[in-house]
């Protein structure tokens, strides 16, 4: 495997690096780490991403080489890797770039995925997409710089919920300090993703804590997030990520919600466990997956409708 990837990338001409839409700290992070190794030792690369960088992920690009995809411009590939992405569906308008390149590299993490590349390197045992990478390029002996370093790190940390998720072991804590004695800032990262919230991001943060009311007898927590009611406070719906494992954490409530209106009128699901009651079955039936503890989906309905539905499921879910 690992010399069929050294291979692919010596033999291309153009190699192009994609995560998933509704980027989050381990697609970012195994995204814009790769660009960067890929670049030590190949002159042609480029990493796109799908939307917007959320603020407190933006000093990993502050040079801003991720650049916005755009179907009817982007050539065909020699190389593609495709990161974090648990099916091409969640490319979205990426998915494109997937079906033209010559050959795709998938490297993931998430136990449900269809090994749609040509090479596959998914290990759902693994904390991160951006522990697998850094594993990899340890193994191809390519050099690992600073802004790679930074970028694999803060996927590691966001993905662990900063080392204290059950997919924390050893060995993520002996790569973790491996990759910090590669001169990553860490302080600065954990300054900027957990300690830079916008003011009105904790005003929303109030305003929707204040409606919570635990149902199955205080199993699961409910939040719901309007277009009207982000808009009021100038979000979107990548903002106040963190919602979902606040109320996670109310004492005597298993399994958390968070619903977000997209701008089709669609609705975005994320769920969060702490442990007793697997979600990603709750998210395989809404058309999403995920991990046994964190899944979510993107559907269609309205949020009154979604929210209906998955009442539904939680009903049996609970009993």
């Amino acid at each position: 495997m690992i010399n069929q990837v050294m291979e692919a990338i010596k033999s291309s001409k153009t190699i192009g690096v994609i995560a998933h839409k509704s980027p989050d700290g381990d697609s970012l992070g195994s995204a814009i780490g790769l660009y960067h190794v890929l670049k030590e030792i190949h002159g042609d690369v480029k990493v796109f991403r799908n939307d917007e960088i959320p603020p407190k992920y933006r000093f990993l690009d502050e040079s801003e080489e991720m650049t916005p995809y755009k179907p009817e411009k982007e050539e065909v590939l020699d190389l593609l890797f495709v990161l974090d992405c648990g099916h091409p569906a969640r490319l979205v308008e990426g998915r494109r770039i997937l079906d033209e390149a010559i050959k795709v590299i998938n490297i993931d993490h998430h136990m449900n995925n269809p090994h749609f590349g040509d090479i596959n390197i998914i290990d759902v045992e693994i904390s991160s997409t951006c522990e697998l990478i850094y594993d990899l390029v340890k193994s191809l002996g390519i050099p690992v710089n600073q802004a790679a370093a930074t970028a694999f790190y803060t996927g590691m940390v966001t993905d662990t919920g900063s080392f204290k998720y059950s997919n924390t072991n050893p060995k993520t804590l002996r790569v973790a300090a491996e990759i910090l004695a590669l001169g990553v800032d860490k302080e600065r990262i954990y300054r900027e993703v957990y300690q830079n919230r916008r003011l009105n991001e904790v005003r929303l943060l109030g305003e929707v804590l204040n409606t919570i009311e635990p149902k199955f007898g205080g199993n699961l927590a409910f939040a719901v997030l309007s277009r009207e009611k982000m808009k009021k406070y100038g979000l979107g719906i990548q903002d106040l990520d963190e919602l979902i494992e606040f109320i996670r954490d109310i004492e005597g409530v298993e399994v958390s919600v968070v619903l977000k209106e997209k701008e089709d009128g669609g609705t975005k699901i994320g769920l969060r466990s702490k442990g007793k009651y697997k979600v990603n079955e709750i998210a395989k039936k809404m058309g999403g997956g995920g991990h046994e503890m964190a899944a979510g989906a993107s559907v269609d309905s309205s949020l009154s409708l979604t929210e209906k539905n998955l009442l539904l499921l939680f009903q049996d879910f609970f009993q």
